[in-house]
């Protein structure tokens, strides 16, 4: 293959798996429910590609991510995600370059920075509105990052193994 083939060729498979992940979200994940609360596997998947990618590709893939979920999930205003999802993706690529191993401990860490970045922005933009319900929003975001943390045992092989086989740089 060719260089920028390679690349492309990488990063659609990325997609692919986003496309899986993102379905299993709506389909599995939106449909469990404990203590009525679901997993919100969104803000682990930038965090995970950002991991393996570094700050700038994984923020690249964490706007698109972002702009996808602006349209298709609900959030607090628009753009929300977009805003917040390349900041978790450089935290994340930053903190996985200060870890050596990029593991399940890794994983299990970059993927919480996810969740409670994205939890404290809802927080703070809540605090920006009014303030209400501070206190229950805090206890939802801890019972959904406490769900959502098994689920990266799914998205982590398979972006490993992306990052494994198509990650030889040209």
């Amino acid at each position: 293959m060719l260089p920028k083939s390679y690349v492309v060729f990488k990063w659609v498979m990325y997609a692919v798996a986003t496309l899986f992940l993102c379905a299993l979200q709506s389909v599995v994940f939106s449909h469990i429910r404990i203590l009525r609360l679901t997993p919100f596997l969104y803000p682990v998947l930038p965090a995970l590609v950002a991991m393996f990618e570094g700050a700038r590709p994984g923020s690249v893939f964490a706007f698109c991510l972002g702009l996808a979920c602006d349209l298709l999930v609900p959030a607090p205003f628009r753009g929300f995600f977009v805003l917040i999802f390349p900041v978790a993706a450089v935290v994340s690529a930053w903190i996985a370059e200060r870890l050596t191993s990029r593991g399940l401990l890794c994983g299990l860490i970059v993927s919480s920075v996810g969740l409670v970045l994205t939890d404290c922005f809802r927080l703070f933009v809540q605090i920006l509105s009014g303030g209400q319900y501070l206190g229950l929003m805090a206890r939802i975001a801890l019972g959904e990052a406490i769900l959502t943390l098994p689920a990266v045992l799914i998205a982590l092989p398979m972006y490993r193994m992306i990052y494994r086989r198509c990650g030889t740089e040209y």
